[in-house]
């Protein structure tokens, strides 16, 4: 998720749940200076339904599904850093491997289909960082410093996780804060043998908000249940960790922007 500003551009995007809903933020005139914010939840399923729809998809429909949503922006190069403050004592060594893991699928495009590596953008850890992600506990962006974080705070019901990424005229990311849960929701790095409850999985959720932070929107929950992209997460799901057909054929399509 991101927060810095310059100049403000006109256009913010806001989403609760699932739902993007846009609104005028500040406006000035037209330059390759102003700057454009989008911000996106990641979800629980509760709904047996979906759960057992992707349950029983298989791994060849993940790789025949090339169903993606195309947003305005994409990501040359981004610096993230990470905030360990509030991160869960049960994942606390190996959270940051984790989320590393995950920018680094979305920075390769690895995938569940035997597809190429990709080499678009890249995404370089910079370390770890006192400054908070710039995202309020009731799912909002507070504001753009030029960096990017993620880091652990509290959210709304329902919300795994809230990016909220800045870019500038030319469609560029420019930076991009990640607020995870960290007080409804039980993490896990490896799925705990007998998992059961609202236990989620770090590296599928943060794989999701790092598309997000690459400029893929979601897919549809229902008929593109294999996908990462669905706006929703199962308990105990570690299938989407990594990417689908659809999320990789999004990478590429952003890349040719």
């Amino acid at each position: 998720m991101i927060r810095s500003i310059t100049t403000l551009a006109a256009t913010v995007l806001a989403a609760t749940a699932v739902i993007v809903a846009g609104q005028p933020v500040s406006s000035s005139s037209s330059s390759s200076d102003e700057l454009f914010l989008v911000a996106e939840a990641f979800t629980y399923d509760e709904g047996d339904a979906v759960t057992a729809a992707a349950t029983a998809a298989s791994a060849a429909s993940a790789c025949e599904d090339t169903s993606y949503a195309l947003k305005t922006w994409k990501v040359g190069t981004l610096n993230w850093m990470y905030n360990g403050e509030g991160v869960p004592a049960n994942i606390a060594s190996t959270a940051l491997a984790s989320i590393t893991t995950s920018t680094n699928t979305v920075a390769k495009g690895t995938n569940r289909c035997g597809l190429a590596a990709l080499t678009t953008s890249t995404y370089n850890y910079a370390g770890t960082t006192t400054v908070k992600p710039q995202v309020s506990s009731t799912a909002t962006c507070t504001g753009n410093d030029n960096k990017s974080v993620t880091g652990w705070g509290a959210l709304p019901a329902k919300v795994l996780a809230y990016t909220c990424t800045y870019y500038n005229a030319k469609g560029v990311v420019i930076a991009s804060d990640t607020l995870i849960d960290n007080v409804a929701y039980t993490w896990f790095t490896t799925k705990p043998a007998d998992c059961t409850g609202a236990q989620y999985d770090l590296e599928t959720t943060l794989t999701h908000e790092r598309l997000h932070t690459a400029g893929l929107g979601h897919v549809d929950q229902t008929n593109n249940a294999t996908q990462t992209m669905t706006p929703a997460s199962s308990p105990c799901d570690t299938s989407r960790r990594l990417l689908g057909a659809g999320d990789y054929a999004g990478l590429k399509a952003l890349a040719s922007k």
